[in-house]
């Protein structure tokens, strides 16, 4: 297989999943913020949103699932500010996991045996379930809102002793769940995911078919509109958890590739890749900027935002990916596919110098 294919067959794998279930804490109940002197007066932030606000790329990572890091751009401009910093973000999120909770990876099996007298407990499958819950037999969640899901496979008893198999699916509660009346500040970005970013990339990027490229395109430009009108569903029902109360900022993403035009097949073009991509990744700016717009003009509404210059911070095209096939990404922000040493979740995401400057676009947006 060529590694052109491998490369694409495991992006396609890995920008596609993301990892974990459920809470430690049950539904409806608010993250405690700090407690004391000075609580009363320090900013509450959630980071909710995509691989682009949860860490992908930083190398520095809480878990690797949702691939949360202590870099992000969000922890970055909450710790500039004095703020508590909650992070929801995911790798993988599309704009439904705002308000839905999702499955993470593919579900796994394990297996106990536990002494199940069935004298005492007639219905040895039941207790036997209740205890390998109890004890937690798929594993302790690596966040406070992962949770497993546990489902009843097979079982069987000999005697006093019951031996079954549960299936075990990691759980993440849906990301506004972080969101309470005492929530100062969202930040997020979000739409990659609905537009189809790794197909995206697998086509115009690695493979490089100029009809499969084409085809993903305008593919996800059809689909941005209807993204997103859900993205707004989405950040009322965020702003309306708060009680009105936070001021809700939606991020832009760098462009993705350092030049305007690239033609593919490279050997004899006949499809201009990067104009195509540039486009999309300007109409989505629109598209976004617009329904900011449209959400403040609404009544009683005025704390929604658009930062746009996450571009201009990045310094337009310069650190983009070199999109040719023997490539200098020597000034990349983004991490270049088959990178050795990382993780396939991260390529095509920003390095530690691309947080920092989608950071510091906030960060003159909060404060400025």
């Amino acid at each position: 297989m060529p590694r052109s294919t491998r490369l694409a067959a495991a992006l396609v794998a890995a920008l596609a999943t993301a990892a974990a279930l459920a809470s430690a804490a049950p539904a409806g109940v608010a993250f405690a913020g700090p407690s004391g002197a000075g609580a009363a007066t320090q900013k509450q932030v959630v980071q909710l949103g995509d691989s682009y606000s949860a860490g992908n790329g930083t190398g520095s990572y809480e878990e690797r699932s949702c691939y949360r890091s202590p870099r992000n751009y969000g922890s970055q401009v909450a710790a500039s500010i004095g703020a508590a910093y909650v992070d929801r973000a995911c790798s993988g999120g599309v704009v439904a996991d705002i308000l839905n909770p999702r499955d993470l990876g593919d579900a796994f099996t394990k297996s106990a045996t536990y002494s199940v007298d069935p004298a005492t407990y007639p219905d040895q499958q039941a207790e036997w379930f209740r205890r390998a819950q109890t004890e937690r037999l798929c594993g302790v969640p690596a966040q406070p809102d992962f949770s497993y899901r546990y489902t009843f496979v097979a079982g069987a008893g000999v005697g006093s002793l019951y031996t079954g198999t549960v299936s075990c699916q990691l759980v993440v509660r849906p990301q506004i769940d972080a969101v309470t009346s005492s929530t100062d500040l969202v930040f997020l970005t979000m739409g990659g995911n609905d537009l189809g970013f790794s197909t995206i990339v697998t086509n115009c990027l690695i493979v490089r078919d100029p009809s499969s490229c084409r085809d993903t395109l305008e593919s996800a430009r059809a689909k941005a509109p209807s993204m997103m009108d859900r993205a707004k569903d989405a950040l009322r029902a965020v702003e309306a958890r708060s009680g009105g109360r936070a001021e809700i900022y939606l991020l832009s993403y760098p462009y993705l590739v350092n030049t305007e035009s690239y033609g593919i097949p490279e050997a004899a073009p006949t499809y201009d890749a990067g104009a195509a991509l540039n486009e999309l990744q300007r109409y989505g700016d629109e598209l976004q900027a617009r329904g900011i717009a449209e959400l403040n003009a609404e009544p009683g509404a005025d704390r929604y935002h658009f930062v746009g210059t996450v571009k201009q911070t990045w310094g337009g095209h310069v650190h983009g990916l070199d999109p040719h096939v023997v490539a200098d990404n020597s000034n990349a922000w983004l991490v270049p596919v088959g990178t050795p040493g990382r993780d396939v979740a991260e390529f095509v995401h920003p390095t530690q110098p691309g947080w920092d400057a989608t950071a510091g676009a906030l960060r003159t947006a909060v404060t400025g």
